[in-house]
């Protein structure tokens, strides 16, 4: 395990990014990547509208950098995402993400190559069995599934708009404020499907994350997050083991603005993700990512 050499570049070229979109930026509010336990209440909704974009310039080879495959000198992908709640009771919310993806590669021997579409459809259930507002904790049980809705066919990986395979996942949420802070945690199995067009296996996710949200000034929240990701290994259509394991944590500060109205609730947020350590096998590595995005409740 290394800790990632391009991290002090990264991380002064996405807090500069970040600090453009937070001073733009008007989000009570929740971590984006760390899953929170709440439930909207019996026939509310929540509408939530993202902008995500990440680069890329390094796959991963046994802890190290390694070139991109398919001669690539860099790429990113730049998504819209649509994400819609509806509180079925009190205690159960389910929720769509319908994401718009645009892929863009620039090649070793020069020029630039793009691709966009819709990306992988996401659905989720989650019924919330715990909730003291004496003690201020909450818990809650998720069951996902990542749709194969991307397109893949006749596509690299760094222009494939979805993974093609579809993922079930079973997640449990836990929350707890203590004073002007807020903490998060949420803990993801995630059943990957082997991609329809190379038979490869992507291999088992497990991710965890704990986030803390801290109330410093009306209206205002501090998010940061602690990220960490395990995948096993790639498995090619005759058997044979393609790509190792990996593990990656990434570290996410983030500001969110939320505004109370009648009836409701609007939330303004953004944030950006840098990968610190990384080890293992993967066909590519984000040097970082950065988010913004408003949602509102009604």
């Amino acid at each position: 395990m290394k800790y990632n050499q391009r991290l002090a570049a990264s991380a002064l070229r996405a807090w500069a990014i970040f600090v453009t979109l937070a001073a733009a930026t008007a989000a009570l509010a929740t971590p984006w990547y760390t899953q929170d336990p709440r439930t909207l209440k019996q026939d509310h909704w929540r509408i939530e509208e993202h902008v995500i974009y990440s680069t890329t310039d390094s796959a991963l080879s046994d802890g190290d950098d390694a070139p991109l495959p398919g001669g690539a000198a860099d790429a990113s992908s730049l998504t819209a995402l649509t994400r819609v709640r509806y509180g079925v009771t009190d205690n159960v919310t389910v929720f769509m993400d319908v994401p718009w993806v645009h892929k863009r590669v620039h090649p070793l021997a020069g020029g630039t190559v793009e691709n966009d579409g819709m990306g992988d459809l996401f659905f989720l259930a989650k019924w919330k069995y715990y909730d003291d507002r004496h003690a201020k904790t909450r818990r809650a049980v998720a069951l996902s599934v990542k749709t194969d809705t991307g397109e893949v066919e006749g596509l690299p990986g760094l222009l494939a708009t979805g993974t093609g395979g579809t993922n079930w996942n079973l997640t449990h949420l836990w929350e707890k404020q203590t004073g002007r802070t807020t903490w998060y945690n949420s803990l993801t199995y995630s059943l990957t499907g082997r991609n329809r067009v190379t038979g490869v296996d992507p291999g088992n996710l497990f991710l965890f994350n704990l986030a803390a949200e801290h109330h410093f000034a009306d209206h205002w929240n501090f998010v940061w997050e602690v990220n960490g990701r395990y995948q096993g290994h790639f498995v090619g259509p005759t058997g044979t083991t393609t790509l190792g394991s990996s593990t990656l944590l990434s570290l996410t500060p983030g500001v969110q603005f939320t505004q109370p109205r009648k009836g409701g609730l609007t939330t303004f947020e953004a944030g950006v993700q840098i990968p610190v350590v990384t080890n293992g096998d993967q066909p590519s590595i984000p040097d970082y990512e950065v988010y913004a995005g408003a949602y509102t409740i009604f």
